[in-house]
């Protein structure tokens, strides 16, 4: 039966699901201590199976969830389930034929890194519609930063002309985080030294609303977004540590949660929630929300040794977040994108194994931040990582896209089909190129990307540029279907 308990600032109901896992449903609301900025500061427990330490009713705690290695992803000992082929509903995807170039853009990237150092291009999914946006820093200084939005009809056409929205000069856009509700999209974008903005763009007005600050925490960065119920879910870190993965400064690191409304005001939507863990550190979360506005959270916690890996901590959020179900460490990893597919949250990572092979990994959980099954590990046919994942749900599985380099093949894009747990299927070439017109040799480089499922057909939208033997590169914005194999 549920045990009750609670401890300092925070309380927690514990339920066991069996083997020794336990699943902690943590109350946001008890009296608390108050943060900087006024808040309530709820101290997050250690998470249950997976953190490294075993913990009372654990057999076993390696720091991670998967099953094969003597201890199972519930913390019991032994080799876990033996892991069962893909489900059979999941269909391999492969490229439709020769890329798309897309119509000219008035204003390519350029630079760009997000909190993980790479290039972005967040999409936002409405009603007939999907938006990819992107900033321009400009090399001049003098000149105004950009964020460009194109929206694209399900068969990838464009629904109108690309909306423009120039920020102050000066200034330096460093991430930007996007969804949409019906017909317009939120835009918030996080600057170098004056906070986070939001904007909202229209497929069928252009720019609705002009720049204007969000009033954040003092430290907010690395904001994530979500379309949620009426409105949108807004997560941030707020903290000094200089370096991710590590907990560098004297001062705390915290995680902040809040809604906002459709027109992405804070504005009588209730304080947020502010999260806090000793091995919190830098972090670039990421939202996902359920059919029942549940949220859900999947963020970074510092190593437990010294230049170790990230590891991922995974909850879930009541629509009124007023409790959260806490799933645990997923495992070591980084660059995490999390969505809401068929009733759970699926995700997807990168990280890298004992032997230093590059991997994707792949986990579910249900609405109750149960793990569904042990997370997968893929291997991947290159030596770095040259852009974080991104993840797409879509005729009952996903496909993960990413980035990667090798003195071989130079720098390429791929991408991934799995079932919704992470088993790849159309074995045994599951990780395949999205592009091959577009590689070194060819002296093509690519870009910012990101995919997205229009309903038919999962849609790789990114940006190449070509070399032409020039004083100039051309830009060319591309986009690849992948399409059910025959």
């Amino acid at each position: 039966m549920p045990i009750s308990r609670g401890v300092g600032t925070w309380s927690v109901v514990a339920l066991l699901f069996g083997g020794g896992c336990q699943n902690y449903f943590i109350d946001l609301t008890p009296d608390a201590d108050a943060g900087e900025d006024g808040h309530d500061v709820i101290v997050l427990p250690p998470p249950p199976c997976g953190n490294g330490t075993l913990d009372p009713g654990e057999e076993c705690d390696d720091g991670n969830r998967l099953d094969g290695d003597e201890c199972t992803s519930r913390c019991t000992a032994g080799p876990g389930d033996p892991p069962p082929g893909p489900d059979p509903a999941t269909r391999p995807y492969v490229p439709a034929g020769a890329p798309e170039v897309l119509p000219a853009v008035s204003q390519p990237p350029v630079e760009g890194a997000s909190a993980s150092g790479s290039p972005f291009m967040p999409v936002a999914v409405g009603d007939g519609f999907a938006a990819v946006s992107w900033p321009r820093n400009p090399p001049d200084v003098g000149s105004p930063p950009q964020i460009s939005t194109r929206f694209l009809a399900p068969d990838g056409t464009l629904a109108r002309d690309d909306v423009l929205v120039g920020l102050m000069s000066g200034w330096r856009i460093l991430l930007v985080a996007t969804a949409a509700r019906t017909d317009e999209v939120l835009v918030v974008v996080q600057t170098e030294f004056d906070g986070i903005w939001k904007a909202t763009v229209s497929r069928t007005t252009g720019l609705a609303a002009a720049p204007t600050p969000l009033d954040l925490a003092p430290n907010a960065r690395n904001p994530a977004l979500a379309s949620a119920g009426t409105g949108f879910a807004l997560g941030w870190y707020d903290g000094t540590d200089t370096r991710p993965c590590e907990h560098n400064s004297p001062g705390p690191s915290r995680h902040y949660l809040r809604r906002l409304s459709l027109d992405g005001s804070s504005i009588e939507m209730g304080d947020p929630v502010v999260l806090e863990e000793p091995l919190a550190a830098r972090t670039a979360s990421d939202l996902a929300t359920g059919d029942d506005d549940s949220v859900g959270l999947l963020w970074w916690r510092a190593s437990t040794e010294s230049d170790g890996p990230c590891t991922l901590r995974f909850g879930v959020a009541n629509a009124e977040l007023t409790t959260i179900a806490d799933g645990g460490v997923v495992g070591p990893g980084i660059s995490g994108r999390i969505l809401a597919a068929e009733g759970s949250y699926a995700m997807a990572w990168r990280t890298t194994s004992s032997l230093g092979t590059l991997q994707l990994g792949s986990a579910s959980f249900d609405g109750g931040a149960v793990l569904l099954a042990s997370p997968v590990l893929n291997d991947l046919p290159f030596t770095v990582f040259a852009g974080d994942v991104e993840l797409a749900a879509g005729d009952h599985g996903l496909v993960t896209v990413v980035g990667g380099w090798d003195a071989v093949n130079g720098l390429r894009l791929y991408f991934l089909r799995t079932d919704l747990l992470g088993r790849p299927v159309g074995l045994p070439d599951a990780v395949r190129e999205v592009d091959s017109t577009c590689h070194q040799d060819l002296r093509c480089t690519m870009g910012p990307y990101n995919v997205v499922w229009s309903g038919d057909a999962f849609l790789v939208i990114y940006f190449v540029t070509l070399d032409l033997g020039g004083p100039t590169e051309a830009t060319e914005m591309r986009m690849v279907r992948l399409v059910p194999e025959t």
